[in-house]
């Protein structure tokens, strides 16, 4: 049974760019190394944000606005 939870939790582990879908490995970069677009993370929860969103889909933060 422990062999099954190890693998769920590796599994919540990996995020993925929300753009092209591969798999980030190193979390926080500020660039998809795949298609190289600009990668917004929620400040509570550290998800990959989709473009256009106003909340994160994990945890339900709100987005600030990018600041200009």
């Amino acid at each position: 049974m422990a062999k099954a939870n190890a693998k769920t939790n590796e599994k919540d582990a990996t995020r993925h760019c929300p753009y092209c879908d591969e798999e980030i490995y190193d979390l926080n970069l500020p660039i998809c190394g795949a298609c190289h677009t600009k990668i917004v993370y929620c400040t509570n929860c550290h998800e990959p944000i989709p473009k256009g969103q106003k909340a994160c889909l994990k945890c339900g933060a709100n987005i600030a606005p990018a600041k200009k």
